[in-house]
Formats: C-alpha cells, sequence, structure tokens
C-alpha cells in the first residue's frame, strides 16, 4: 500500500527534523559541492533525477533538453533522504550492480560510488522489498519537489510556436473573412 502523497512528504519531514536533531543515523553526508544523485530508470518509463542544489548551477540544469525529469533539491532535503535510507538499513540490501532483468533500478551516485536497489519481479526476495521502500521515498522527495525547467523550445520541433496576439487575431480576421465570402460564394453559385 502507497501512503497519501502528504502522508509521505510529512514524513520525509519529521526525517528532515529527525536528521538535524541527530536523532537518525547518519552513514552518508552530503557536503557542500560534491554531487549526490538519485535516480529511478524504469525499463519502460521515464528516469526520474534528483541532485543537490550546492553540487552546480541548478539553472545548467533546468535549462538543458536533455533532462527534462531532472529536479534540483536543496542539500538538507538530500540529506535527509539519506538519513531514512540509513535508518530503514537501505544500504545494507543494496546490490553492486544492475542484472540483466532487472525491470526497475533505483541508482545513487555520491563521491565516486554507487549503490543500486532493482526490482525484478520477486514477491520473496527482500532486495526487492526494499526497492519498493527505497522507490516509495525517493518518490515522495521527487513529487513534492518543484522543478523550474525552461523546457524545449520551439524550433526543436518538439512544441508548437506560441502565436503573438497581433498574430492570433489577424489569422482569426482571416478565417473569419474566408467563411464570410465562402458563404457568399456559395448563394451567387445557387443563383445562376
Amino acid at each position: 500500500m502507497v501512503a497519501p502523497l502528504t502522508v509521505r512528504i510529512s514524513l520525509l519531514i519529521c526525517g528532515t527534523l529527525l536528521a538535524a536533531c541527530g536523532a537518525l543515523p547518519r552513514s552518508l553526508i552530503v557536503a557542500p559541492g560534491e554531487t549526490s544523485v538519485f535516480a529511478l530508470i524504469s525499463r519502460k518509463g521515464p528516469k526520474l533525477t534528483l541532485r543537490n542544489d550546492s553540487s552546480g548551477n541548478p539553472n545548467d540544469i533546468y535549462s538543458g533538453t536533455a533532462d527534462q525529469l531532472s529536479k534540483v533539491v536543496p542539500d538538507a532535503e538530500m540529506q535527509a533522504l539519506l538519513d531514512v535510507f540509513t535508518a530503514e538499513k537501505l544500504f545494507d540490501l543494496s546490490v553492486s550492480g544492475v542484472p540483466g532483468n532487472a525491470r526497475d533500478v533505483l541508482q545513487l551516485e555520491q563521491s565516486g560510488n554507487t549503490w543500486y536497489w532493482i526490482r525484478q519481479g520477486s514477491f520473496i526476495d527482500p532486495r526487492e522489498q526494499a526497492f519498493n521502500k527505497a522507490r516509495a521515498y525517493f518518490l515522495s522527495l521527487y513529487n513534492g519537489s518543484t522543478a523550474y525547467h525552461t523546457g524545449p523550445s520551439s524550433e526543436d520541433g518538439r512544441y508548437p510556436t506560441f502565436l503573438t496576439e497581433k498574430e492570433r487575431r489577424r489569422r482569426q480576421q482571416e478565417l473569419q473573412d474566408l467563411k464570410k465570402n465562402g458563404a457568399s460564394g456559395g448563394r451567387q453559385k445557387r443563383q445562376r
């Protein structure tokens, strides 16, 4: 069962507050300027990415068209996510590599190290349960975060060029003129 978004966000906020108080164990530290990247990769879906904000300029991430589903989160929120992973002992259930039959992968890269949690479709493997927990925590932060992507431009063909108000009125008038001339032209042909 997946908890509602408000419950998951409140759990993450509680995790953040507990981490600030030192109540949660800490196995990884998000150091300012160091890159921490979480990615949820699905075989049949998009790649969702979370990055900490001090690792670089968020404008560089948000202005690129290559990774439109990437979000930048404050270092404290990334740290809280890592602390929850530590408290839930999810790092102990990570795997060292991704097998070819993996359906979904949650990947964490930090300080030259990589951790993987995978889903292969087993209901009894404790690593599958760890993946489901890890994915739920990841998605609670991902879904609760706002991204400020500029989006692809009209020039690349993925989005239409938006008309100016003046051009929209001109085209609307042109369409009305065509309808008007078409209606009067049709009457003239019938009268002959």
